[in-house]
């Protein structure tokens, strides 16, 4: 497959902007229908399907992405690594269900938490029947993007059709987090029809696997250690402050994801060309490719935070008056200003990270960089939660995030990973 990143970033941006859409669609919907507390419930079940996600993606997003990206040219190489991966994968998600089924019968929660325990944790199979990992490490992620977009507007029907109450809280939760695992169907006869990658069992090595998760588990470790200022925010959320905080919490977190989504494509797009400058020690290339994305990404940031600023609250109250009031309005305003900051430099360290630490074959950095972060994170978060809510915790991770950026920008400079000139 010819590979065109400036093409593969323009249609990926098209299709995310229109994957943008139904969210803006379907958050106003599900906020006027569950109201404040129950909204945080099913976000509970959100960030539950986001950790088991987490763990069954075991860091190969970025791992098996570059060692695909690496042998790209090779399909024997190819075959190889996504059987082993898979197999991997496979065993994991039958782990990840195991614990949290134990969970649910030690976790003093109501029935419907426990409902929605088990869902997000089931929903982590579409991890396995999308694997985004090889899609990215090929530079055709816009192949995934068309399925995704397909399933995600027929669940927008379905939410419209099914989910017209507070008791329909389950319904809602499988029809969101179920339905990347239908688009990973389609994503699955991509892979055979194209060509891309084979199955093959007699590939499986349990060797070249021992490999795979060795190389892989540095990412993990480091992204493990990142789920505290992350992932495990909205469950702290829950469990001091309740589900009604976390409703604030959570639709200004998800209208801030729309800002997020438009880092995300153009970083995806070029992992792979970067992949094969660092291979090829192309220092200088490298960096003029990166300049120009930390100014788009600036200019991005720019834009959301005084568009937040002059219009955020008068845009809140016209599409989410009906579930919520003019003050909680006003806290998910100032909490959307706190995200829009912490995005930007979150968009820093997705470059530092995805596009030179990563592709240099330096993960290992990660995880001294993550595990100082995290030891900071749990030195002031509880005094933050105290003093000032849930303002606390968003405030906690702008400072976790910029202490990252301060640590990774001096290893890269060290490290002679760019060239400023």
């Amino acid at each position: 497959m010819s590979y065109n990143p400036k093409k593969e970033t323009i249609y990926l941006y098209l299709v995310q902007i229109s994957n943008m859409v139904v969210p803006l669609l379907v958050i106003p919907y599900l906020t006027s229908v569950f109201g404040v507390e129950y909204y945080g419930k099913l976000s509970y079940a959100q960030v539950v399907s986001l950790i088991a996600l987490f763990f069954v993606d075991f860091g190969f997003n970025y791992s098996a992405a570059k060692e695909i990206g690496s042998n790209r040219e090779s399909a024997a190489a190819v075959n190889k690594i996504y059987t082993n991966v898979q197999c991997i994968k496979t065993a994991i998600y039958f782990l990840v269900i195991s614990v949290v089924f134990s969970l649910t019968l030690f976790l003093k929660q109501s029935e419907i938490d426990n409902d929605l325990l088990l869902i997000g944790a089931l929903s982590a199979i579409s991890s396995i029947v999308s694997p985004v990992w090889l899609f990215q490490g090929i530079g055709k992620l816009s192949l995934v993007a068309i399925p995704n977009l397909i399933v995600r507007l027929l669940s927008l029907v379905f939410i419209f059709t099914f989910v017209h109450d507070r008791s329909d809280i389950i319904m809602a939760a499988i029809i969101q987090l179920c339905s990347p695992f239908f688009a990973g169907l389609f994503v699955i006869v991509i892979v055979w029809r194209n060509n891309i990658a084979k199955f093959d069992r007699t590939l499986f090595s349990y060797s070249f696997s021992k490999t795979l998760v060795s190389e892989s588990f540095h990412n993990f470790s480091a992204s493990f250690l990142t789920l505290g200022f992350t992932y495990f925010n909205p469950l702290l959320i829950k469990y001091f402050l309740g589900d009604f905080a976390l409703g604030l919490y959570s639709l200004a977190d998800k209208l801030v994801t729309i800002l997020r989504q438009l880092y995300t494509p153009i970083v995806q797009a070029n992992f792979s060309q970067v992949c094969a400058l660092y291979k090829k020690d192309m220092i200088l290339e490298v960096s003029i490719k990166l300049r120009k994305i930390f100014l788009f990404f600036v200019a991005l940031s720019l834009i959301a935070f005084v568009s937040n600023f002059f219009a955020g609250q008068y845009v809140l109250s016209v599409f989410f008056s009906r579930g919520y009031g003019l003050e909680e309005i006003i806290q998910v305003n100032h909490l959307i200003s706190i995200m829009i900051f912490t995005q930007f430099i979150i968009s820093i360290s997705l470059i530092l990270v995805n596009l030179i630490i990563v592709p240099s074959g330096n993960s290992h950095y990660l995880k001294r960089v993550y595990a100082l972060a995290f030891v900071l994170y749990l030195a002031i978060v509880y005094f933050m939660v105290k003093l000032i809510g849930v303002y606390g915790v968003a405030l906690t991770i702008t400072i976790i995030e910029s202490f990252i950026i301060i640590l990774f920008s001096l290893f890269v400079f060290k490290q002679k990973l760019v060239r400023l000139t």
